[in-house]
């Protein structure tokens, strides 16, 4: 303590610095929390936004007026892109179209059926419900093929994120839903440690392999399945996808509508770049 403390005030914050990132549970809290959360918001359309405002109040500071017009034309321009319906459409339709949502007669019967989180909020004050997001087709779409008789057991995935504890996992109050909704409360098995695609797919084998179960049904979004059908193929799980969420449509006659800014098609767009560069990871990572 006596030789901490003789430390410069530099010297104390590496010290600290050093002792957390020799914490494996903290290096990889850190770690997820870079790869998940930081390192797609340098790339995300808001993202790259601010990275060029801020680049112009510094020039601006330096009195470099020219340049930080420059680069404040060039914010302008990137936002009012990503925000058209038009790219947006196009650029998380390249997703989607990677595995296109079929009909319930095109899917096959299987013993069980994988649905993976990303659907909904918990109930937190004020709230009195739990909050459903634009994912929840997922959670209808699951309980419909049960009520169909295409699966036996449901296997929902999903659990808090480090930095988010609830009382209750996002898989169980999956479950809440689905027994709502007419799935059998006996027919649903719970992943409730899952933080992310790669932890859901390592986390359905056991589960799978108590089931017996061989291909099952997997449902996520649409833009979404090709990342989760990679992690599953590359933990030797085979799965049979099943879409759904679509939200690009195909366009059919251009208007000025399509090139009007629009705060949704920001959201399609910036979910597109969120999932390529998710993809990025799991190659950069070997998990797909």
């Amino acid at each position: 303590m006596t030789c901490f403390n003789s430390l410069s005030a530099g010297d104390r914050y590496l010290a600290a610095l050093n002792s957390i990132i020799l914490i494996p549970q903290l290096r990889d809290v850190a770690l997820y929390i870079y790869l998940s959360k930081i390192l797609p918001l340098m790339v995300l359309p808001i993202g790259i936004v601010i990275e060029l405002l801020v680049i112009a109040v510094f020039l601006l500071w330096k009195r470099k007026r020219k340049p930080a017009r420059f680069f404040v034309v060039a914010a302008l321009v990137v936002l009012w892109i990503s925000s058209t319906p038009v790219v947006a459409n196009f650029v998380l339709g390249r997703l989607e179209q990677q595995y296109p949502a079929v009909g319930l007669n095109a899917i096959p019967d299987s013993k069980c059926i994988i649905l993976l989180g990303g659907s909904l909020e918990p109930v937190r004050p004020p709230r009195v419900e739990i909050n459903l997001l634009d994912s929840a087709d997922r959670i209808s779409k699951t309980a419909r093929l049960y009520r169909a008789g295409k699966g036996e057991l449901v296997i929902v995935s999903g659990g808090n994120q480090p930095w988010a504890p609830q009382l209750r996992s996002e898989a169980e109050e999956t479950r809440i839903l689905l027994v709502y909704w007419g799935v059998d409360n006996e027919a649903i098995l719970l992943d409730e440690s899952s933080r992310n695609t790669r932890e859901n797919a390592l986390n359905s084998m056991g589960l799978l392999r108590k089931a017996k179960c061989k291909k099952p049904l997997l449902v996520t979004s649409a833009a979404h399945m090709p990342r989760a059908v990679g992690s599953f193929t590359r933990v030797g799980v085979e799965v049979f996808p099943v879409s759904t969420d679509v939200r690009a449509v195909r366009i059919l006659n251009l208007s000025v509508i399509d090139f009007i800014p629009d705060t949704y098609a920001l959201g399609m767009t910036t979910n597109a770049i969120r999932e390529w560069t998710g993809q990025l990871v799991y190659r950069f990572r070997d998990w797909i």
